[in-house]
């Protein structure tokens, strides 16, 4: 499964935790987030899961080329 994020924005407050993310993880792909504590890598990673919703942005999921809903993820 492809998973792209485009313009991917997530603030708690007055506090932007990720800004305007662009960014593709191809099928089959291996990806590491790297980064220190309380740079938003857990943040990221529960917008990808969906299980909190970006503030702003969208997240597509493609199996096969083709797009899926979010809840048949």
């Amino acid at each position: 499964m492809e998973v792209i994020l485009h313009g991917l924005t997530k603030r708690f407050g007055r506090e932007t935790i990720v800004q305007d993310l662009d960014l593709v993880i191809p099928s089959g792909s291996r990806t590491v987030i790297l980064g220190p504590n309380g740079s938003g890598k857990s943040t990221l990673l529960q917008l990808i899961a969906g299980a909190t919703s970006p503030t702003a942005g969208t997240i597509e999921y493609r199996y096969n080329g083709r797009s899926i809903e979010q809840d048949q993820v």
